[in-house]
């Protein structure tokens, strides 16, 4: 399996709210639209929320705060992912999720990277 994570955080001119309503009534169509075409075999969002211990875990101050959202995105093989960025099909899906990533995240302030999970437990 391989797995990009990618740690967002929303535009400047956006509340948290309207981050999370874009990615969900928006981008997020257009990803399980095209699922197919680019081979996912998992999409999973992860959102920050408040919690009794949330100002223990963020440790403000000390530690830069917590994303707006994380997407993890899978393929089954290296060769789907292969696909997902080589093939002329996929490649205009990734243009299209692109152009929609301006108008909601902070590329500056996000990163993503390609990733393997170890599980202990």
């Amino acid at each position: 399996m391989i797995k990009v994570v990618y740690c967002m955080r929303r535009k400047a001119d956006l509340s948290h709210e309207q981050f999370l309503a874009h990615w969900a009534e928006v981008h997020v169509p257009i990803v399980m639209a095209n699922l197919g075409v680019l081979r996912l075999s998992g999409y999973v969002r992860t959102l920050p929320q408040s919690h009794p211990f949330s100002a223990r875990v963020e440790r403000a101050g000390v530690m830069q705060p917590p994303y707006d959202g994380i997407a993890q995105l899978t393929w089954a093989k290296e060769e789907d992912m292969r696909f997902a960025f080589e093939s002329a099909e996929a490649m205009a899906v990734q243009r299209l999720l692109a152009k929609d990533e301006t108008l909601f995240v902070d590329a500056t302030g996000s990163c993503r990277f390609v990733s393997r999970e170890i599980r202990h437990v």
